[in-house]
């Protein structure tokens, strides 16, 4: 049905209503359901329309009893600004990777599935691209680590200090990691597989 045939059909209903409700063959309360159902109906078409465009795709995150993760497996953020590890507890950067007061990495994600917020770091044969990037200490940060190539890559900071950051990649895959930025400085990180640092696959993160 057109939209100019859809709107003359519930007009043509509107006007059978309005007459019946002046001949008093609509009893009160019907007229007031009638209008909250109208009311209901009108607010749903309106959402609809309003997600039809560009935004619609907006990511709003998955919700757990500790805070709002932004990818399956990743570790979520309370309403405080803090990363919480599985624990339970804020996430401990100096701790082993993976582990219960670590954050977490993602399971694998897709292009879209990468939360619009991440910084995007794609490593390859060639290096790191890009090789750098900047944060403000204490914020919420999220990583994506994609392997460009055929290979297998482990992201990891040099600092030990760092250690629980670290995420790895298979070929062509993408997992992402959230955490709260250390205090200022600059922090070297690079790929743990054994070679690839050599071969120039190292970058720096830099804490204001």
């Amino acid at each position: 049905m057109s939209n100019m045939s859809y709107t003359n059909h519930k007009l043509k209903v509107a006007a059978r209503f309005i007459y019946k409700i002046m001949n008093y063959k609509i009893t009160i309360g019907t007229v007031i359901a009638v209008v909250i159902i109208a009311i209901i109906a009108a607010a749903l078409v309106f959402r609809g329309g309003a997600g039809t465009g560009a935004g619609s795709a907006v990511q709003q995150g998955i919700q757990t009893p500790q805070g709002t993760a932004v990818a399956p497996g990743a570790s979520p953020v309370a309403s405080s600004g803090q990363v919480i590890a599985p624990s339970g507890q804020p996430a401990k950067l100096d701790v082993t990777p993976s582990s219960p007061q670590a954050p977490q990495e993602s399971d694998p994600v897709s292009a879209n599935g990468i939360p619009s917020s991440a910084i995007k770091l794609t490593v390859t044969a060639s290096g790191w691209s890009p090789s750098s990037f900047t944060v403000k200490s204490g914020a919420v940060v999220t990583l994506s680590i994609t392997s460009g190539d055929s290979q297998t890559h482990i992201f990891m900071m040099d600092d030990p200090s760092l250690s629980a950051l670290a995420v790895g990649v298979g070929p062509g895959e993408t997992r992402v990691i959230t955490f709260n930025a250390p205090k200022s400085g600059t922090y070297g990180f690079h790929c743990d597989v054994p070679g690839h640092a050599a071969r120039g696959e190292v970058g720096k993160m830099i804490v204001e």
